[in-house]
């Protein structure tokens, strides 16, 4: 058994690129006059939300700490979390998938840590000032990477085997810890839990919202056919075509397809 590092695709190799030219950005802002007050002026505020700034529930997750001892390890941690678990994510659902869901992460977070902000819950670790970081798209990625990969096995910090299904209890179990120990990052301990949320409905094959879509689709194509069977439906008028529709015709096949003498449909429109 060998081990390979992943090879990103081209949209995850410009997501990579994004997050870490943004994070020298924002450490080179931080000894610039007025660069604070651009960091200040994107991060998430429960308080500037509520008053109509909605752009800070995106814009607070493209930011990452400019200064001070874990700015460079925040940022690092960010960096191999999303090289290590999204190459698999953008093999099997594309680059366009990927994006939309790294999105959702972010403001499904800083939603719900708004949300929580509304509450009445007492203390400062539920009602910070201004939170910023990809702390929700980090960990809704890896509990969308254990959906998909449930059976596969891996070595944790390349030491502890664990499979994709035990994975997902872990990441969900380092959250609640987080709550427990009051132990809060720039994301925040609320933000993490939009991103668990998101995996959980948008990780797997299919996920479960794209399964409940399925089955209203199956249930409204039953109610437009009147709950024929499948046999029903082959017969003549079995099927109501909508007005306007090109009519439809059933060409026998077999070896007098092949005959030169065989006369081809005027309207072209035909099975083969």
């Amino acid at each position: 058994m060998g081990m390979a590092f992943p090879r990103p695709g081209k949209v995850l190799r410009g997501i990579l690129w994004t997050v870490g030219g943004l994070g020298l950005f924002w450490a080179l802002a931080h000894w610039v006059p007025g660069g604070d007050r651009l960091f200040a002026a994107l991060a998430f505020s429960p308080a500037l939300v509520m008053h109509g700034e909605i752009w800070r529930l995106f814009t607070a997750g493209l930011l990452s700490p400019p200064y001070g001892p874990g700015a460079l390890s925040h940022l690092l941690f960010v960096l191999i979390g999303l090289y290590f678990l999204t190459p698999d994510l953008e093999r099997r659902w594309g680059g366009t998938r990927l994006v939309v869901f790294l999105a959702t992460c972010l403001v499904s977070g800083f939603v719900l840590a708004l949300a929580f902000d509304r509450s009445p819950i007492p203390g400062a670790l539920f009602h910070p000032e201004y939170l910023y970081g990809m702390g929700a798209a980090i960990t809704g990625t890896a509990v969308a990477w254990s959906r998909e990969n449930a059976a596969l096995e891996v070595r944790l910090f390349f030491v502890l085997p664990v499979k994709g299904r035990q994975f997902l209890w872990l990441t969900i179990g380092w959250c609640v810890l987080s709550v427990v120990f009051s132990d809060a990052s720039t994301e925040g301990v609320v933000a993490p839990f939009g991103g668990i949320l998101s995996g959980l409905l948008f990780g797997g094959s299919p996920s479960p919202i794209r399964a409940a879509y399925l089955h209203w689709k199956l249930a409204s194509l039953r109610k437009q056919t009147g709950g024929l069977s499948a046999q029903a439906m082959l017969q003549p008028g079995g099927i109501k075509r909508r007005s306007g529709g090109p009519p439809l015709r059933v060409v026998q096949g077999g070896l007098e397809e092949d005959s030169p003498k065989r006369e081809p449909p005027r309207d072209k429109r035909y099975l083969n």
